[in-house]
């Protein structure tokens, strides 16, 4: 896609999020034009979250990020990109930290048209705040996941309105990437609803930015903020609980459910809109979906770590005709054909929620059996047939409640986050045999290709090929 991905909001004010772009802009439709009625502001929107699900093909790069490069995953060795991230010899080429990077900020200026716009519309109040709300709560979440990914980041709050107008901004401290991310999901808590009905289902709500705001707390080690803003989330008014059967988890029927707080989401169906990820999950060749991948293949060392009595094992994992063991959380048995899964893929759930509050609360408290701590913990492995944790240590604790994390969302994009927030990525690699990785890999490099288009987002991350 030839685009200038950080700076072309044109895609916004169409509301499309997925047509090729010729470099030369041969028409320009005025966003004072396009922001007149009720239809456009909800039509930009829904714009808006298309970059949550088009995050590589079938939202596939939240696998290959959060996973692929730990001790969790491995890919098939069918695609060089995939390899060079899972052996950490990946450089500024790499296209799938290109396709993060232009993904995540073709949304951020989606959701920058909605903020600048939608408040100028005469419409219903209420469903403009919402609007605008989930514009804000959108915005954090790309920039959140960007922060992590590539630290520094040029921070663009307003929408570009016409060419001339086009800027090449420098990249801005990560600490006030985080103060914009607490600000827009602050802002996005106070207006969105508790719950939607019908095709409304899925959109973000007062929970899934109680729950990121939770996590962006935790990643920036303000641990009373992050178990309080995650005890809101855990309030019986909320709405959210465990399912009692791990299978029941990750059922399609249950897919806007209790324990469902915000995903990528998929839909089964003659128009193009359904997923494929459990291909990329199953055995090479296997009959899911069509023809199963074998992409993202499970360690044997992930699958041992398991207790025999956990019923999570049974659950997360089969075995292939090849006895190695596959991921199995995402099942859809009508997907008979490629891109047909209904399967959505969990970007926040309930159990994520359950477990921060665990960490924060033992970060800020002395331990003491059946504390808030013990119970969020606990509350996991009870559901997963395993004993309570008790008389631990501080020290004990927190590592005992980060491997909950490991086991509980396995496979779910979130592991090499957590690996780099608690200062164990290197260690933890290095000690199960990944040679190459060094300190300076807790980040990933800017895309060259965006380097090229801007200068001014030098210098590189440390340790990358310099520009």
């Amino acid at each position: 896609m030839k685009r200038i991905a950080y700076i072309l909001g044109i895609l916004a004010i169409t509301a499309s999020s997925c047509a090729k772009l010729d470099e030369t802009p041969y028409t320009f439709i005025s966003p004072e034009i396009f922001y007149k009625t009720r239809n456009d502001a909800i039509a930009a929107v829904t714009a808006a979250y298309s970059s949550v699900r088009n995050n590589g093909f079938v939202a596939r790069n939240y696998a290959i990020l959060g996973e692929i490069t730990t001790d969790n995953m491995f890919p098939l060795p069918n695609n060089a990109d995939r390899i060079q991230l899972d052996n950490y010899v990946h450089n500024s080429q790499n296209v799938i930290l290109r396709e993060t990077w232009q993904t995540f900020y073709q949304g951020i200026h989606n959701c920058n048209f909605v903020i600048d716009y939608v408040p100028k519309i005469n419409m219903d109040e209420t469903l403009r705040a919402r609007l605008v709300g989930e514009a804000k709560f959108l915005r954090a979440f790309y920039y959140f996941h960007l922060t992590r990914l590539f630290g520094d980041l040029p921070l663009m709050v307003t929408a570009t309105a016409s060419l001339d107008k086009l800027t090449y901004p420098k990249r801005d401290p990560r600490a006030k990437v985080y103060e914009q991310i607490i600000l827009d999901l602050k802002d996005a808590e106070e207006v969105l609803p508790i719950s939607y009905t019908g095709a409304d289902q899925g959109r973000a709500t007062k929970g899934a930015a109680k729950a990121f705001l939770a996590s962006a707390y935790l990643t920036t080690k303000q641990y009373q903020l992050a178990y309080d803003k995650a005890a809101e989330v855990m309030a019986p008014s909320m709405g959210y609980g465990l399912w009692d059967n791990y299978a029941d988890v990750f059922d399609i029927k249950n897919e806007f459910g209790k324990e469902a707080i915000f995903d990528a989401q998929f839909m089964s169906g003659p128009n193009n809109q359904g997923g494929n990820l459990i291909a990329f999950f199953a055995q090479e060749n296997n009959s899911v979906g069509g023809r199963g991948f074998g992409s993202f293949q499970p360690t044997q060392e992930l699958y041992d770590a398991f207790n025999p009595a956990d019923k999570r094992r049974e659950v997360f994992f089969t075995k292939g005709t090849d006895n190695k063991y596959y991921c199995n959380k995402w099942i859809d048995a009508d997907a008979k054909t490629e891109n047909q899964s209904d399967n959505n893929y969990p970007l926040m759930r309930y159990a994520d929620v359950v477990l921060i509050a665990a960490e924060a609360y033992n970060e800020v408290h002395v331990p003491v059996n059946d504390n808030a701590a013990y119970k969020a913990v606990n509350s996991i492995r009870k559901r997963a047939g395993l004993p309570d944790f008790q008389n631990l240590s501080q020290a004990q604790l927190r590592d005992s409640i980060f491997q909950e994390r490991r086991l509980e969302l396995c496979f779910e994009g979130h592991r090499w986050f957590d690996l780099v927030r608690t200062d164990k990525l290197v260690s933890t690699l290095t000690a199960k045999g990944t040679t190459n990785i060094k300190a300076f890999h807790v980040l990933f490099p800017v895309p060259q290709f965006e380097i090229d288009l801007n200068p001014n987002l030098k210098p590189q991350n440390t340790g990358y090929d310099p520009n």
